[in-house]
């Protein structure tokens, strides 16, 4: 009997694998690292979400900057659906770093996420790589 109940266990488990997809893989999706203003000012690059380079990513002229959710909203959607399967992944540094306007940035992106159903993963760069959290999951 607990073989059996065993086997049945098993079966349910593969299904529901099955059935919900493999769990989402940063290095295929669209990984970012938000780039504070005042040290983009300091090197002479745009301030907000950087796009990290990828070859499954549609070309760009050059690396994405992403500097409003209408922006990340287009960068998402014009990408493959097996990338936006796994998801926008977001690299913080410390919170200090950012400032008011930036914050408010952020969580207008985490409001984008969460209204058009886009897996939001972000993290502190300090707390890499456990320090994943998912926000607004479809």
């Amino acid at each position: 009997m607990r073989a059996l109940w065993l086997a049945v266990a098993a079966s349910i488990l593969t299904l529901s694998a099955s059935a919900w997809g493999s769990p989402p893989d940063r290095s295929k999706g669209i990984s970012t690292h938000m780039l504070p203003k005042r040290v983009a000012d300091l090197g002479g690059r745009q301030w907000g979400l950087v796009v990290s380079y990828a070859e499954y990513l549609k070309s760009e002229k050059s690396q994405p900057v992403l500097q409003s959710p209408t922006d990340l909203l287009a960068f998402v959607r014009k990408q493959a659906e097996s990338v936006q399967e796994n998801e926008v992944w977001v690299v913080t540094t410390h919170p200090d770093a950012y400032s008011e306007p930036e914050n408010k940035f952020l969580e207008n992106i985490k409001a984008l996420a969460r209204s058009e159903k886009i897996p939001l993963f972000i993290s502190r760069a300090a707390e890499l790589p456990n320090g994943w959290k998912l926000y607004d999951a479809p």
